[in-house]
């Protein structure tokens, strides 16, 4: 099941909405409504990107790359990000803008 949910995230972001959300542990907890560090949150959620605290609308998922727009200025509000299946298949790993990698799973 869990397979199927990512295999339809990373197809288009329009099944992305239909997946359940994925987040690093700051993400999740976010999510779940308890304390996280923003500056560190990663989370996928119903079409969107919460990426360290800036809620950025996804706007294409194509094979191995994720799209999205962020608030702020004209020069910084493309983000492009790689995006792959996780190892373990269960959840995505983010390659961010600045080269660094955050894992992304189920938040339960």
């Amino acid at each position: 099941m869990r397979l199927t949910l990512t295999l339809l995230l990373l197809a288009s972001p329009a099944t992305a909405q239909l997946a359940a959300p994925l987040g690093n542990p700051d993400g999740c907890a976010h999510i779940l409504g308890e304390e996280a560090t923003k500056e560190n949150e990663v989370a996928i959620v119903a079409g969107h990107l919460n990426l360290h605290g800036a809620i950025c609308q996804i706007t294409a998922v194509q094979t191995g790359t994720l799209m999205a727009t962020c608030p702020g200025d004209a020069d910084s509000r493309k983000k492009v990000l790689g995006i792959t299946r996780s190892a373990d298949g269960s959840g995505v790993t983010l390659t961010l803008p600045d080269g660094s990698v955050e894992d992304l799973f189920p938040c339960e």
